[in-house]
């Protein structure tokens, strides 16, 4: 890895990632599997999910933006 772009917290969610995943001998679908069956627990406990439409409605008003922003910047 370049040491030049090195950040300790993504090296340590890379790290955590590989862990869990090594956990369910490398099946993607698993370790989804077991992490959506903790998907109530952790709601209860105050985490908030996105839902689709929230994303979508997210997505279109950054597009929106950066448009809006092109639009400014081609008429200077």
């Amino acid at each position: 890895m370049n040491e030049k772009y090195y950040d300790p917290i993504v090296a340590e969610v890379r790290k955590n990632r590989e862990d869990m995943l090594a956990e369910f001998g490398g099946n993607t679908k698993k370790l989804t599997a077991y992490l959506e069956s903790k998907r109530p627990i952790r709601e209860a406990a105050g985490c908030r999910y996105v839902t689709a439409e929230e994303r979508q409605a997210r997505l279109a008003w950054n597009r929106q933006r950066r448009e809006a922003e092109s639009r400014i910047l081609a008429s200077i």
